[in-house]
């Protein structure tokens, strides 16, 4: 099936919405996220930033994020400090979500 490219603009819902009648949703800003996980400063927009094959050791953002789409078969958490401890939100492969009350600093692939 062919990647259908949907400007992000639009609310969570919207976007739940879409996948379920399109079958896939790729943020159009994501030049990276065949694979990978991509990481926005915003709700999908701002600064940006993907990583092709995330791995289990703790990576610093170079950036506050707010935002992701985890095109991997892994789970990542994301965390509020730059070194992995505390407080942290876990997101399933293949996710795409907003966090706008979060501020995720830093995060490693679980599974």
């Amino acid at each position: 099936m062919p990647t259908i490219k949907v400007k992000l603009a639009l609310g969570l819902a919207s976007v739940a919405s879409l996948s379920v009648i399109l079958g896939t949703v790729t943020p159009a800003s994501a030049d990276a996220a065949s694979s990978g996980v991509t990481f926005w400063s915003g709700a999908f927009a701002g600064q940006s930033v993907t990583y092709a094959d995330p791995s289990a050791n703790c990576t610093t953002l170079p950036f506050t994020v707010h935002s992701e789409f985890n095109n991997t078969g892994k789970s990542i958490q994301v965390y509020k400090t730059a070194d992995c401890t505390g407080q942290a939100l876990t997101f399933p492969a293949t996710d795409i979500h907003s966090f706008i009350g979060f501020d995720g600093r830093s995060f490693r692939a679980t599974s």
